[in-house]
């Protein structure tokens, strides 16, 4: 019996080895199922932030706010910070970094690729409060704060900031920016004697772009910091379109000395309700108000002023010019006879 017992327990060894060595093992690492961010943002780009019916643009929005809402504060800010293959993981797995680039990846082939025509403006929206502006004979950045910012600097004649916070400037830009002898026109640039450093109003002309700068505050409280606001002429090759980019500004009206017609104003959301109608419709009439400073991605939520794109659209619809819109992350402008297209 005890013999039996002993072949069957053999047996059963046997046929088990036997099953194993005719398994194959399966090592394939699961993938994860493609990210269709970059699809929502082809979509949104075959939209327009000018289009007269936004129900397109909500719906995807709406998926983007998604996206957004997944990735935390902190999330974003080892991102930022981070080495670069920790960047292009995060980039693989979160789709509101997919997103933002993509549209980097937008912008720098824009810039590589098209040149305006005689009369016209490349106006580029990046993220937050950042723009590429680019004509005929020249191109510079206001407020560019992206992780990928220094790969700009072949392409601008100068990059203005309005202020120190650190979603509206960006070191390794500015770095390069020196380094290839490019202006950098700030108010905080520790370069003594530096010629684009201003705490007060200032003027300057970069190749055919004239600047007219004057200061204004960021808040009434004790974190205040001055904030430069950049009215730029662009040039006879343009038709003379005219920028004016106010950064963080509280639209304290008195501190604002605009001296032209504006074509285009780049104000921020505000977060005290609708003092960016301090300015718009009183100080001056701009042709088209482009708000800025939606979905900052550093900040936690909407009560620390990461602004929902609903919330953009919202107060988009309250200022005080009928012609102002939500440009996103990757879209272009045309400025072209007297008139964004």
């Amino acid at each position: 019996m005890k013999h039996t017992f002993k072949m069957l327990c053999a047996a059963a060894l046997l046929t088990g080895f036997a099953a194993c060595s005719n398994d194959d093992p399966d090592w394939t690492v699961p993938q994860q199922e493609p990210s269709r961010a970059p699809e929502t943002m082809e979509t949104l780009w075959r939209t327009s932030p000018l289009d007269a019916d936004l129900t397109t643009r909500r719906e995807l929005f709406a998926t983007i706010q998604g996206y957004a809402d997944a990735c935390s504060g902190a999330t974003f800010s080892s991102f930022l910070n981070g080495a670069d293959w920790l960047a292009s993981s995060l980039v693989k797995y979160e789709d509101i970094l997919a997103c933002y680039n993509a549209a980097f990846d937008r912008v720098l082939n824009g810039l590589r690729e098209e040149k305006p025509a005689a009369g016209e403006v490349h106006i580029w929206m990046l993220y937050n409060m950042g723009y590429v502006i680019q004509t005929p004979s020249g191109c510079f950045g206001v407020d560019i704060y992206h992780r990928r910012a220094a790969e700009l600097a072949p392409y601008l004649d100068f990059y203005a900031s309005t202020h120190v916070h650190q979603d509206h400037k960006s070191l390794p830009l500015i770095e390069a920016m020196l380094e290839a002898g490019k202006p950098v026109v700030t108010n905080y640039l520790e370069e003594p004697g530096y010629a684009y450093t201003s705490t007060t109003a200032a003027d300057y002309t970069i190749g055919n772009f004239v600047l007219h700068t004057f200061i204004t505050n960021h808040n009434n409280g004790s974190t205040n910091v001055p904030v430069t606001v950049f009215q730029i002429d662009c040039g006879e090759d343009t038709g003379h379109f005219v920028l004016l980019h106010s950064g963080d500004s509280n639209f304290t009206a008195d501190q604002f000395n605009v001296t032209e017609e504006i074509d285009v104003y780049i104000p921020r959301y505000a977060p005290n309700e609708l003092t960016e109608n301090n300015v718009i419709g009183k100080l001056f009439t701009p042709k088209y108000v482009l708000l800025s400073h939606i979905l900052e991605l550093s900040h936690t939520d909407p009560d620390s002023s990461r602004w929902t794109l609903e919330q953009g659209l919202a107060r988009a619809a309250q200022l005080d010019c009928e012609e102002t819109h939500m440009p996103f992350w990757g879209e272009k402008m045309v400025w072209k006879n007297g008139k964004l297209n």
